[in-house]
C-alpha cells in the first residue's frame, strides 16, 4: 500500500563558451536553438544557462534524462522577448513581423508611428520575438541588429498571396494589413466583399515612407492588479516527508470503480515523471503513497500509523467523503495540503495552510477581462447580463476587472445588453464580442446561432458550456467561442506532442489529461519546496497561488484562455 521513492541530487553550476548565436530550426511546428552539449554539462548546468526549467528540456529531447554525452546536439525551446530592430532598406512591417515571428498588429500597437510608414535605420519595438542566443555570453540577445530572416519568404514584400481563414472576412484581411477594402476588390476582380475560407486573395504592400516619423511613446504594458502572493506554507528543508492519497482500490470488493482507479494510476504515473525531473534540479523527498480506497487497512489506520508522523506535505484524495477525513487530520496536526480537484468551499476553508489548484469560477471570468484588454483592441465588446443571480456574480466579476485597466493602458470600452436588445450592436460595424456567462442553455444556442451568421461576431462564454451535449447542434458545432480554463489538453498541441512520445515509451500507454495533471502539479510543488515561487506555465494548466478572496486558504488564480469548436479545445495561438 504504501511506496517511497527518495530523490536526491546537488546542484553544480558551469558556464559553456560558443563562438556565435545558435541555429534555429522548427521541429512539429515550434522552434528550437540548436545546442551541442559541452563535455562534463549537466542538466542544472543547461537549466542555469538557458534560463529555462529542465522538464522543458527533457520534453524537447526524450532521453535525455539517460545522460549527458558531450557532442550530442539537442533541440532547446527558444525563448521570446522584446528587442529593438532597426529598419533595412524596403523593409515592410509585414517583413519584420515574418523575421521575428509575430503579429503585424502587435508592431503597429507598439510602434504607433509606423502606421505613417518606415524609414531607413529607424528603430522598432518588437515584442514577443524570438531572441538569438550566444552562448559565449550566456544570454539572449535584445538589442537586434539588422536580421534578415531565418525562415523562408513564399512571397514578396510588395504583393502578398493571402490564404482566407475560417471565418475571416474582406474586412479584417483589410485591416490587418491595413490596405483599403475597395482596393482588395479592384486588385482580386471581386465582385462583392464576400470572401470563402481557403480563398486566396492577393494583397499589395504600400511602399516604406522614408521621410521622417515623429517619435510617439510606446503604450505600457496591461497591468494587473497584483494580489499579495503567499509564501509556500511549508518551511525549507533539505528534504521533505510527503504523503500522497490516491484511490488505486487494489484490494476492493465488488463495489470498485474502474474509472476512478485509472485516474488515479494516470495521477501517479504523471507525478512519477516530474518527480524524475525534480531529481535533476537537486530535489530530496521520501514520497510516501496510499490507497485512500483500501478495505484491508482504513483510511482512518493510515492516518494514525507511524508513517504519516513527521509528514510535511499532503496530498488530498480525489474524491470528497476521503478528502474530508484527512483534512480533518491536516488541520488538527497543522499540516499543509494541496487538493488537486475541485472541492466544496466548507473543505477548503478549514486550514489557511489548504491549497486549491482548480481556478475558482470567479478568478476564471476576471482572466478573460484581462485577456479581451491585450488581444482584442479595435473591437466592440458587448456584455450580455443574465437575469439569473448566479450568472450575474459572474458578469460583476467580470465587468469590474474590465473596467479596472485604465483608458491609458486599453481603449476598449464596455457595453452592457441584455437578451433583447444585444443584437442592436450589429449597426456598429467591424469585430465584435458577445460576453456571457448565461447558464440557460436555449440563451447560449440561441446566441451561438447568432454569430454562426455573421462572421464579424465571436462570442466569449462559460466553461460549463462545453459540457452541453446542444453543442452537438448541426447549427451550432461549427461555431466557436472563447472560454477560460482551469486546465486544458489537446493531443496536438506542441507541448503535448513530446511529452506523450516520453510517456508513450516509459509506460506504454496513451497520456491523459489526468497524467498531465499529476505531472503539473507535482512539478509546480516541488519547485516550490526549492524556493522557486514564480508563476508556472505546465502542460495543460498555469499556475499562480494567491490568497482566496476571504483569505481563508491559497487558490490558483491562472488559467488557460482556449477556443473550443466542433466537440474540442482548439491549440491556443496566443490571439
Amino acid at each position: 500500500m504504501k511506496f517511497i521513492a527518495p530523490f536526491i541530487c546537488s546542484f553544480l553550476t558551469a558556464l559553456v563558451a560558443a563562438a556565435q548565436p545558435l541555429p534555429i530550426v522548427e521541429k512539429e511546428g515550434q522552434k528550437f536553438y540548436r545546442y551541442a552539449l559541452q563535455e562534463g554539462q549537466t542538466l542544472t548546468q543547461l537549466e542555469s544557462l538557458f534560463k529555462l526549467d529542465a522538464d522543458n528540456l527533457l520534453a524537447a529531447n526524450p532521453g535525455l534524462e539517460r545522460g549527458i554525452e558531450a557532442g550530442q546536439v539537442i533541440n532547446v525551446p527558444v525563448q521570446r522577448g522584446l528587442i529593438t530592430h532597426k529598419v533595412l532598406a524596403n523593409q515592410t512591417l509585414y517583413a519584420i513581423a515574418r523575421i521575428h515571428e509575430v503579429h503585424v498588429d502587435s508592431l503597429l500597437l507598439w510602434n504607433p508611428s509606423a502606421k505613417s510608414g518606415l524609414k531607413v535605420g529607424q528603430s522598432i519595438i518588437v515584442k514577443g520575438a524570438v531572441l538569438p542566443f550566444e552562448p559565449n555570453k550566456s544570454e539572449f540577445v535584445r538589442d537586434s541588429p539588422p536580421l534578415q530572416s531565418k525562415f523562408p519568404h513564399k512571397l514578396s514584400d510588395t504583393l502578398i498571396k493571402h490564404t482566407v481563414l475560417e471565418k475571416e472576412t474582406l474586412y479584417a484581411i483589410s485591416k490587418r494589413y491595413m490596405v483599403p477594402i475597395d482596393t482588395l476588390i479592384t486588385r482580386n476582380k471581386l465582385s462583392s466583399s464576400r470572401v470563402s475560407p481557403g480563398q486566396q486573395v492577393l494583397v499589395p504592400i504600400r511602399e516604406s515612407n522614408t521621410a521622417e516619423v515623429s517619435v510617439q511613446t510606446v503604450p505600457a504594458s496591461i497591468k494587473v492588479q497584483a494580489k499579495e502572493t503567499p509564501l509556500f506554507p511549508v518551511p525549507f528543508k533539505s528534504h521533505y516527508d510527503i504523503a500522497v492519497f490516491l484511490p488505486f482500490q487494489l484490494d476492493s470488493n465488488a463495489a470498485n470503480n474502474r474509472f476512478v482507479a485509472a485516474a488515479a494510476l494516470d495521477f501517479y504515473m504523471g507525478m512519477k515523471i516530474a518527480l524524475d525531473s525534480l531529481k535533476l534540479l537537486g530535489f530530496s523527498a521520501d514520497i510516501h503513497v496510499f490507497d485512500d480506497n483500501s478495505v484491508t487497512t482504513s483510511l482512518e489506520q493510515v492516518l494514525q500509523s507511524q508513517e504519516m508522523q513527521g509528514i510535511d506535505l499532503i496530498f488530498s484524495p480525489l474524491q470528497e467523503k476521503q478528502a474530508r477525513i484527512v483534512a480533518a487530520f491536516a488541520k488538527e496536526n497543522d499540516i499543509p495540503m494541496i487538493f488537486p480537484v475541485q472541492m466544496p468551499l466548507s473543505l477548503l476553508e478549514l486550514s489557511p495552510k489548504f491549497m486549491a489548484y482548480t481556478t475558482p469560477d470567479a478568478a476564471l471570468v476576471e482572466n478573460l477581462a484581462t485577456h479581451l484588454h491585450r488581444n482584442y483592441q479595435g473591437s466592440t465588446i458587448v456584455l450580455i447580463s443574465s437575469p439569473n443571480a448566479a450568472d450575474q456574480l459572474l458578469e460583476q466579476r467580470f465587468k469590474s476587472a474590465f473596467l479596472s485597466v485604465p483608458t491609458s493602458q486599453s481603449k476598449l470600452k464596455l457595453q452592457e445588453a441584455n437578451w433583447s436588445n444585444y443584437q442592436k450592436f450589429k449597426t456598429v460595424g467591424g469585430p465584435q464580442l458577445l460576453v456571457s456567462f448565461s447558464s440557460d442553455r436555449a440563451k447560449v444556442m440561441g446566441l451561438l446561432k447568432v454569430a454562426a451568421t455573421d462572421t464579424n461576431i465571436r462570442i466569449v462564454g462559460h466553461k460549463d458550456w462545453i459540457d452541453y451535449k446542444e453543442l452537438d447542434d448541426p447549427e451550432v458545432r461549427n461555431q466557436a467561442f472563447l472560454v477560460a480554463l482551469p486546465s486544458y489538453f489537446n493531443y496536438h498541441d506542441r507541448q503535448i506532442i513530446p511529452f506523450h512520445k516520453a510517456y508513450r515509451k516509459r509506460y506504454n500507454a496513451d497520456l491523459s489529461k489526468m497524467a498531465c495533471l499529476g505531472y503539473d502539479i507535482t512539478l509546480h510543488v516541488g519547485k516550490q519546496l526549492l524556493g522557486d515561487k514564480h508563476p508556472k506555465q505546465g502542460l495543460i494548466s498555469n499556475m499562480t497561488l494567491n490568497h482566496s478572496s476571504n483569505r481563508m486558504f491559497i487558490e490558483n488564480n491562472a488559467s488557460v484562455l482556449v477556443n473550443y469548436k466542433n466537440a474540442q479545445l482548439l491549440i491556443p495561438n496566443n490571439e
